[in-house]
């Protein structure tokens, strides 16, 4: 990015994805969103879930070449975490992504 109005538009572009897999997590029974989006990052969990099922789905991801998604902490817990960097990232890998939850 070049610029102060690309690097904005980036920026806009990932708060909107934040918003938008929010959203998407709201609506899936089984994960829970942990607190709104701050900025690009979007805190969730997959109810049941160990920690050893987040790194195996975290290294599954990667291993497929998927994304880049190590499990992160909250308050203690272990708990998936997205944090968009890049403007053009589709919201159908998103889902892909959490459809990869169960």
């Amino acid at each position: 990015m070049h610029g102060v109005a690309a690097y904005r538009d980036a920026i806009e572009a990932a708060i909107s994805l934040a918003r938008q897999t929010a959203d998407e997590v709201r609506s899936r029974p089984l994960l829970e969103l942990i607190r709104e989006p701050d900025l690009g990052v979007v805190l969730f969990r997959r109810h049941g879930w160990s920690p050893e099922q987040y790194t195996h789905w975290a290294d599954q991801l990667l291993r497929d070449q998927v994304a880049f998604i190590p499990p992160s902490a909250w308050e203690g817990k272990t708990v998936a975490r997205f944090a968009f960097l890049h403007p053009h990232t589709p919201m159908e890998l998103v889902r892909e992504i959490l459809g990869r939850m169960g």
